[in-house]
């Protein structure tokens, strides 16, 4: 059997163990589900290959070279489903905008191969022997290629934003993973090139595919045995995506790749082998290996402040580093996961915990890790029930405490509610944020440093800095968060004051009424002046209720066509017994539109009631419609009382702000959300003395 054909089965013979071992760990995850028919699909890939060194007349090399592409064309939609959802916290809400994106990849390159199957390759050209031939793409094949090239550089793109957000054990857990998927793609933007670069198909650069498919499935094992699942939690940040190295490196990657290739070619010129491309391939992933080992960049730090007495931190780098990745952060858990993350990448230990003291003091709430999922947060919190002990402790414990020499029950606790995480490493530090004369949180370091030494003195002293500088950020959001909370009581007691009003003064009517009662019960014209200030009175209750729950719900819009000039007169209909006011009618032709009929209808009742408020009952009232362009408007005008530009400017669309005597300054704010929600605007026009215009501006559709 030709060594191609060996080294192709092989490959083919891995994947599927590995496929069987990643189903086997989890059969319901759908990253390993994708992993597993990536690993499927590499398999058929090889099969089709070894079939093909085998065969002899050029007619079935041709067979099984397009049932090699028809599997390819599969390869793409899959492992960029992998790659968007492989080690992502919110991978589940990123399919759900992809599907359908996925699924197009998917089946467009295979009815693309079968339309133009007869298309695909124009002949064969025998390069060595029967075991190398050059097919000549056609124009359908070349096409192919260049989907093959793109989709490659996406799926590198999403696996290197993965590797490049991810630090201290969760880097260490999935960087093989993502080096062994980036480099087989890597290899493919490669193969894909050459195709497009000499618009054929080399049949010995297969040997290639299958020895790389044997490395990757080498750093497949490594990520596994380091990690029993492939669901782990990165989140992006916006800076990673904004300054991905995949696509700017692509065509240098290209370049390279070629000089690289004519060197091969000049020193072993009779080689039979494509011998050039696999010592391209393994150079490349062994260099990436190289680059994101921590214990790499651990002994060369060393090596620098050993032979030129430098101190191994630079602390000027490290506090600039600091503030700006956390000054932009408003979050509790934001800001420990990046400090965690900074503290990982520092001290080179994989595993560091932010845990917040609770307002009782009786629970830590984990907040951000480099090792611990966020699904397990609350799990964690249950089960370390001897947390208080641990926080009195800390609270008069400045310096980091070493968990080896004071024995505490809430590590242990921990770790046995998340064995997976603590099978290799332990928890050996912590150390307290505080911050304002209180403890705000507890900071926890395992023992899993890179070269397992203990933190020396100046790693101490710059834990200690880091663990201070978080301390007065948490603190600084926690009395943030408080103000906000005084501000809401603030206004709750607002509006309670304004309710004590107005329901006084119903009370005292009420009041009046049933004195009267006993006394005036049998006069009919007395019962039935009392029931209208009963029923009245409900009335207005009920509004003031409305009116309130305006502020926390949500505009829910259910549009349907409507005549705008019909609902206007179907509102003003109903204020024909109510308003004091003179109101004049302008209805212009306008066309139909769709909107909530019941939402404009609240608006427009809440702008002619506060113009009927600002004429006192004395004045005019106009109501007319618009339509220019593509919208439609109405406008209320009135010659009230008016407002001042200061007025319009800070608070009139704001809630609880008024001129009225009486009002809470509701109204506007949401009849102002109910527009945006439409995706039209309210204008206004007004100074005092000199009435007021009110224009509410719809799009047509």
């Amino acid at each position: 059997m030709p060594i191609p054909a060996v080294l192709s089965l092989a490959a083919a013979y891995f994947s599927l163990v590995m496929a069987a071992v990643v189903l086997l760990r989890d059969k319901r995850s759908f990253v390993h589900c994708t992993f597993a028919v990536g690993m499927l699909l590499f398999a058929g890939e090889e099969v089709c290959r070894a079939l093909s060194s085998r065969a002899i007349l050029p007619g079935d090399v041709i067979h099984w070279q397009k049932r090699l592409m028809a599997i390819s064309g599969l390869v793409p939609g899959v492992w960029l489903g992998f790659s968007v959802s492989y080690a992502r916290a919110n991978y589940r809400e990123t399919i759900s905008r992809w599907y359908w994106f996925l699924a197009v990849l998917v089946a467009a390159p295979i009815l693309w191969i079968v339309n133009f199957r007869s298309s695909l390759f124009i002949k064969s050209v025998y390069l060595q022997g029967i075991e190398r031939l050059l097919l000549p793409l056609g124009r359908p094949a070349q096409i192919l290629q260049i989907f093959f090239l793109l989709t490659s550089v996406f799926i590198v793109f999403n696996l290197e934003r993965t590797l490049r957000s991810s630090t201290g054990r969760i880097r260490w857990q999935i960087k093989f993973m993502a080096l062994g998927a980036g480099g087989l793609f890597a290899l493919r933007i490669y193969l894909a090139t050459q195709a497009l670069l000499f618009s054929r198909i080399d049949t010995g650069l297969g040997t290639t595919s299958a020895v790389a498919l044997l490395a990757a499935n080498v750093l497949f094992a490594v990520s596994l045995s380091r990690a029993r699942s492939l669901n782990t939690d990165v989140y992006l940040s916006r800076a990673t995506i904004q300054n991905s190295l995949t696509i700017i490196l692509a065509g240098t990657y290209l370049v390279a790749v070629g000089v690289a290739a004519n060197l091969a070619r000049s020193l072993f010129p009779a080689q039979p082998l494509p011998l050039d491309a696999i010592i391209v391939f393994l150079a490349l992933t062994g260099l990436a290996v190289l680059i994101f080992s921590n214990r790499l960049r651990q002994e060369l730090r060393r090596f620098v402040t050993r032979n030129f007495r430098r101190p191994i931190y630079d602390y000027r780098s490290v506090w600039m580093d600091l503030t700006q990745r956390t000054t932009s952060l408003l979050e509790t858990n934001e800001l420990s996961a990046a400090i965690s993350k900074i503290v990982s990448e520092c001290l080179e230990i994989l595993s560091v915990n932010v845990w917040l003291v609770d307002e009782t003091e009786q629970k830590l709430r984990l907040a951000g890790s480099t090792a611990l999922s966020g699904v397990q947060a609350k799990e964690l919190e249950n089960a370390g029930e001897s947390a208080p002990d641990l926080i009195r402790f800390l609270r008069h414990e400045r310096s980091p405490a070493d968990l080896e020499e004071k024995e505490f029950e809430w590590p242990a606790q921990i770790m046995r509610a998340a064995p997976d995480f603590f099978r290799d490493s332990k928890m050996r530090y912590a150390i307290g944020l505080h911050a304002g004369g209180e403890l705000v949180g507890v900071m926890t370091l395992n023992d899993d440093r890179v070269g397992h030494e203990t933190l020396s003195g100046e790693d101490l002293v710059l834990l200690e800095t880091l663990a201070a500088q978080l301390a007065a950020s948490l603190l600084n959001l926690k009395l943030s968060g408080r103000l906000r909370e005084a501000g809401k009581v603030e206004a709750f007691q607002t509006v309670s004051t304004f309710f004590v009003h107005d329901l006084k003064n119903l009370a005292s009517r009420l009041s009046l009424t049933m004195q009267n009662l006993p006394e005036h019960f049998d006069d009919p014209e007395f019962r039935a002046d009392a029931l209208r200030v009963i029923s009245a009175s409900l009335a207005k209750i009920d509004g003031m209720c409305s009116r309130l729950t305006m502020l926390r719900e949500n505009v829910d819009l259910r549009v349907a066509e409507c005549d705008l000039n019909q609902l206007v007169t179907a509102t003003l209909d109903e204020f024909n017994t109510d308003l004091r006011a003179t109101v004049e009618r302008k209805l212009r032709p306008v066309p139909r539109t769709l909107i909530d009929q019941e939402q404009i209808h609240k608006v427009l009742t809440n702008l002619v009631m506060n113009a009927n408020d600002a004429v006192n009952g004395n004045g005019v009232i106009q109501v007319m419609t618009f339509h220019e362009g593509n919208t439609v408007s109405f406008a209320v005008t009135d010659n009230g009382c008016g407002m001042s530009a200061e007025f319009i400017e800070k608070s009139l669309f704001r809630p609880f702000q008024t001129t009225k005597k009486k009002g809470l300054g509701i109204g506007l704010f949401h009849s102002k959300l109910i527009i945006e929600a439409h995706r039209g605007k309210i204008e206004v026009n007004s100074a005092p003395g000199k009435g007021t215009e009110f224009r509410v501006v719809l799009p047509v559709a």
